[in-house]
């Protein structure tokens, strides 16, 4: 069976998970704007965005409410895409944390380990690298037996190792984050998500039958810690209907798929997640040769897309999903739109990734210690 567009899912777990432990503040910035992000008022956002960061500096004082405000830019500006502001507010974040705290103190190496996130959503593990770096080094200092400190730091490095294709340093690493969290705690969540890591590490090395031990591992861990209906148990029925498809195992798939999609469908904005599992049952249906099915699905999905953004990574996979869905129905003008269609957005998207990466290339070299390399 040929790969299909189901690889999409295997990110979905990095994407769910990012912000884990991030608690909302119903006043934050962050709560304040998020939903101006990917409308017609972004615009407006990246100015405001340029007046509070520059407000927060004018005022000069050092404060936990700063820092946070700070914190929620840099969020701001990176799931906006947007490397400039998510690097000016992270770097002024990163200086007030050391002023408050101190450059060893967990928080400050907490808002180091944020940053490399950040970086690492903009697509630039170079510069995830070191603020890991920086994390380390403070860690190694003053924290050497804080094990799920280290840990934390370990899977990043991994993170950073992966995304350069660095595969066996990568699963090195993230064993030995399992190690130190398994120092601290062997019932800990965090060890269901580098298995969730190592799961979709192995997959991308089509070692499915590997891929799959760690999700399932790492799914009976999560349910029995967080509960069957929350969200990190979602992604793992997606990671695991991905291996299952691969393994022509479809109807398997489509029941992950169908527990995932009951969960998504209880919480509120969940459209992008909804649209990718609608998609990836359709294109299950397609494979199996039930058409019917598959054009439910897709009709779906068609409703889903409209209140969704075209500039997210995920919109290219959908309209070429749908593109090969026309060209096995004999519909060839659609799919030949909808394969357009898709190229025009990856083509803006890629552009923007070149712009952060030299973006963020110019900014750092003006930080002694802190060049990408």
């Amino acid at each position: 069976m040929r790969h299909l567009s189901l690889s999409i899912v295997i990110t979905a777990i990095l994407l769910s998970v990012l912000f884990t432990g991030c608690e909302k503040d119903s006043t934050s910035l962050y709560d304040r704007y998020v939903g101006w992000i990917h409308t017609s008022k972004e615009e407006k956002l990246l100015h405001r965005m340029d007046d509070l960061i520059l407000e927060i500096q004018q005022q000069g004082e050092a404060s936990p409410e700063a820092l946070k405000d700070l914190m929620d830019l840099s969020r701001l500006g990176t799931e906006i895409g947007d490397a400039h502001r998510a690097f000016e507010a992270g770097l002024r974040a990163q200086s007030m944390a050391e002023v408050l705290y101190g450059p060893k103190d967990e928080k400050t190496i907490r808002i180091y380990i944020q940053l490399a996130d950040f970086a690492m959503t903009l697509g630039e593990p170079r510069l995830a690298k070191n603020y890991l770096d920086k994390a380390m080094t403070a860690t190694a200092m003053a924290h050497q037996e804080n094990y799920l400190l280290l840990a934390d730091i370990y899977r990043r490095y991994a993170e950073v190792n992966q995304a350069f294709q660095r595969m066996d340093d990568a699963e090195a690493l993230y064993f030995k984050a399992i190690g130190l969290v398994e120092k601290a705690d062997s019932n800990h969540v965090m060890i269901a998500d580098i298995e969730t890591r190592l799961g979709i590490l192995k997959e991308s090395q089509e070692k499915y039958e590997t891929a799959e031990k760690f999700y399932r591992k790492a799914l009976a861990m999560v349910d029995n810690l967080r509960g069957a209906g929350s969200l990190q148990s979602a992604s793992l029925h997606n990671n695991l209907a991905s291996v299952c498809f691969m393994t022509n195992r479809p109807e398997e798939a489509i029941s992950h798929l169908n527990k995932a999609l009951k969960i998504w469908k209880k919480e509120k904005d969940s459209q992008i997640k909804q649209a990718e599992i609608h998609s990836n049952l359709a294109e299950i249906y397609r494979a199996m040769q039930d058409m019917d099915k598959a054009e439910k699905e897709y009709d779906i999905l068609l409703k889903l897309m409209k209140d969704i953004p075209e500039t997210i990574p995920l919109y290219p996979a959908l309209l070429l999903n749908l593109s090969h869905y026309y060209t096995q129905i004999d519909q060839e003008e659609k799919a030949e739109a909808f394969k357009a269609r898709a190229r025009e957005i990856q083509k803006i998207l890629r552009n923007q990734y070149l712009e952060n990466v030299s973006t963020l290339e110019t900014k750092f070299k003006r930080i002694p210690g802190m060049e990408i390399k």
